[in-house]
């Protein structure tokens, strides 16, 4: 008796589990998912050319907000750079994004103004080192503070790069 119990327990066991995962579950996306993500950018300049800091390439990210917006998501550099996030207003269907009003840098403690203009997402519109082609990103930024380092008034650095591939060789 003792041993029909134990068997039978350890087919239940073992058919219980494959039973209970029939349901398969689809997460479905966010409004903002095609322009979400993380991205490989330099930051150059109209009158210092390329890579004036000495940064080389930086990593960006682009992502939806807590309220899953369709007009707004944020941008946000981690520290790579400049340490900004901000929430940017977005056009989806146009994948671009950007405003002439400033917007207010959502850091602890360097609450500066930003201005992002012209951004664009392109599907398809770079190809990295590694030669598969990937989404392209292109947006003018304006810091209350650049002026500090580079002398000029109303200054704007020109941020441009690609979806990040994971390959080393983009990096």
């Amino acid at each position: 008796m003792r041993k029909i119990l134990i068997s039978t327990i350890i087919v239940i066991g073992l058919i219980f589990p494959f039973t209970s995962c029939e349901d398969d579950y689809e997460p479905g996306g966010t409004p903002v998912e095609e322009m979400s993500g993380k991205w490989t950018v330099v930051y150059d300049h109209s009158s210092f050319g390329a890579d004036p800091f000495g940064v080389g390439k930086s990593q960006i990210y682009t992502f939806n907000t807590a309220d899953n917006s369709t007009t707004e998501m944020w941008l946000f550099d981690d520290a790579n750079f400049w340490d900004y996030k901000v929430k940017v207003p977005i056009n989806l269907e146009n994948k671009t994004f950007g405003t002439s009003d400033t917007l207010v840098n959502n850091i602890d403690g360097y609450e500066i103004k930003v201005i992002v203009r012209n951004g664009k997402i392109i599907k398809n519109g770079a190809v990295p080192p590694s030669g598969l082609p990937v989404d392209s990103i292109y947006f003018e930024l304006w810091f209350e503070d650049l002026v500090d380092y580079t002398g000029i008034p109303n200054d704007t650095l020109l941020v441009s790069g690609y979806r990040y591939t994971g390959w080393p060789e983009d990096l």
